[in-house]
Formats: structure tokens, C-alpha cells, sequence
């Protein structure tokens, strides 16, 4: 299985200043199992292509196995019966990518059991979030942006087909709306081809574009948060009081 979106991405922020965007994109969405049947021509699975997959943009962010990681994800979290995992990030094009956040969608034949969503910022680290329901809360534990505190609470929701939407709440008051929409085009050739000509550095503007927002806000004089040390904790799977 192995699908390709057009994406259309949604971000505002509402306190403490309000900053609002909506961005077209794409990505694609695969079963893991059966990652090496995307090789073409045109899209290379650990090798170099106009579009490309590495799994060492993943997991254990080497050469082992996409399995293995999702694997032990899902045992620290206490999820088991998964039969099959499907990805939905972002490809390199021209070999460079930046993934804020990729979805792995785990099930037991047809029911969702869980999505581990990966979690990346652009200060090099990464942190994955476990979310056991279709609509959950988990707590903010994660440093993403210079200009969020780490506090709060996340409200994931997937109970959209091919749309997920993450709220951020901080002290019961919304403080970011976002979300990703995807709509299914066919996976050849010509798709990939039309997606370069209309978008060919995509990957390169998403990098951008976070620090275009982040200019903004800096001049809308919204509070800016220092890097703090990096937590022991890497996972979120639960509430924490």
C-alpha cells in the first residue's frame, strides 16, 4: 500500500498574539512492511531520486528497522494486537527534508489501535507522542517552538479520514488551532512530476517558512522561550498530573 496527498496545512495561534496561515503541500502514506515496493524511477527508497524515503529520517534515525522502532513504541505504551503500520510524512525532494511531525498509523486489520506521532524541531531533537484513541489529551512535553512554553496539553484528533487536527490548550484556554488535510491523488509518474514543476522546493520552504513565522511573531514582540535541557523523557503516552 502506498498512496500520495495533496496536503492543505492549517495553523493559528490565538494568544498571546494572533498569527494565522494556511499552506499547500503534500505527502505521502505507505505501510512500512511494504516500503521498498515505492522504488521507481522517479521516488528511491534509501537512495538518491528526484523524490526519496530514508528510514534514517525515522526511528531510530539509522539503518535499523522501521518495525523494530514502532515495535518498541508501542510496548512502552502498553499497545499490543497491532497488525499493521502505515506512515504518512513527508518525501525528500532533491534529497532534503524537514518532517515537524510524521504519523504512524497502527492497526489490528481495519481498527485503529494507535498513532505514534513523531515529533521533530528544528533545534535537532525529537520526541514521539502515543495517542491510544481517536480523540485524546496528552501533555505538552516537548520543546517545538521558541515562542510556546513547555506546559499545557495537546488535544489529538483523527477522527476525520485523511485530516488530523492537534489542538494546543494551556491553562483550559486555546492557544493554537492546526491541522492536515490530505486529498488522494494517483501515485505515478506524472503526479510526482506535476508536484515538482508546481512545488519544487517544498521541502526547503517548510524550513523556511517556520522561520518566516517565527520572525513574525519575534516582531509582534510575543515571548520568547530559551531551549530548555533536553528531558530524559523522549515518549508521552499518558496523562500526567
Amino acid at each position: 500500500m502506498k498512496k500520495l496527498f495533496l496536503a492543505k496545512i492549517y495553523h493559528k495561534r490565538f494568544l498571546p498574539r494572533v498569527n494565522e496561515f494556511v499552506n499547500s503541500g503534500f505527502y505521502i502514506r505507505f505501510d512500512i512492511a511494504e516500503m521498498e515496493r515505492m522504488s521507481s524511477f522517479i521516488f528511491g527508497v534509501n537512495r538518491v531520486s528526484l523524490f526519496s524515503f530514508y528510514q534514517k529520517d525515522h526511528g531510530y534515525r539509522d539503518e535499523r528497522s522501521l518495525q523494530e522502532w514502532a515495535n518498541e513504541q508501542l510496548d512502552k505504551a502498553g499497545i499490543t494486537g497491532v497488525t499493521r503500520i502505515e506512515l504518512q510524512t513527508f518525501p525528500r525532494v532533491l534529497g532534503y527534508v524537514f518532517n515537524p511531525v510524521s504519523f504512524w498509523y497502527c492497526y489490528s486489520g481495519d481498527q485503529l489501535l494507535a498513532v505514534i506521532n513523531e515529533v521533530n524541531n528544528t533545534f535537532g531533537q525529537t520526541h514521539t507522542y502515543v495517542v491510544k484513541n481517536p480523540k485524546m489529551n496528552l501533555p505538552k512535553e516537548f520543546h517545538v517552538s521558541p515562542f510556546l512554553d513547555v506546559k499545557g496539553n495537546y488535544e489529538f484528533d483523527y477522527t476525520n479520514k485523511n485530516s488530523v487536527h492537534i489542538d494546543y490548550f494551556d491553562e483550559g484556554n486555546l492557544i493554537l488551532k492546526t491541522s492536515i488535510s490530505g486529498k488522494e491523488i494517483e501515485w505515478k509518474t506524472k503526479s510526482f512530476l506535476n508536484l515538482f514543476f508546481t512545488m519544487p522546493f517544498y521541502t526547503f520552504f517548510v524550513v523556511a517558512h517556520i522561520h518566516y513565522q517565527a520572525l513574525k511573531l519575534f516582531f509582534k514582540k510575543t515571548q520568547f522561550y530559551k531551549l530548555p535541557e533536553k528531558s530524559i523523557k523522549d515518549m508521552t503516552y499518558e496523562w500526567r498530573d
